[in-house]
């Protein structure tokens, strides 16, 4: 039997702006850059990977619903 573990990257906001400012937790130029991949369930049975990731995505989701387009992650799964 298989074994995947599940990873993901992330959005984050980075200050772009070269001299750095910020007023009031906003940043005067900035961007959304994804992340690098982190494992973020380990050993996954093939039997239940698809629900698994299934959560992870359901997960997500609620959390774009909440906070914006900033929270959006996607999802991989490897042996």
């Amino acid at each position: 039997m298989k074994k995947f573990n599940i990873q993901r990257r992330a959005r984050r906001l980075i200050n772009t702006d070269p001299q750095r400012r910020c007023y009031n937790g906003c940043h005067f130029k900035s961007e959304l850059i994804w992340t690098n991949w982190e494992v973020i369930e380990l050993a996954v049975p093939e039997s239940k990977l698809a629900q698994r990731m299934d959560f992870w995505r359901d997960l997500n989701a609620y959390a774009v619903s909440q906070r914006g387009e900033a929270a959006q992650a996607e999802f991989r799964a490897e042996i």
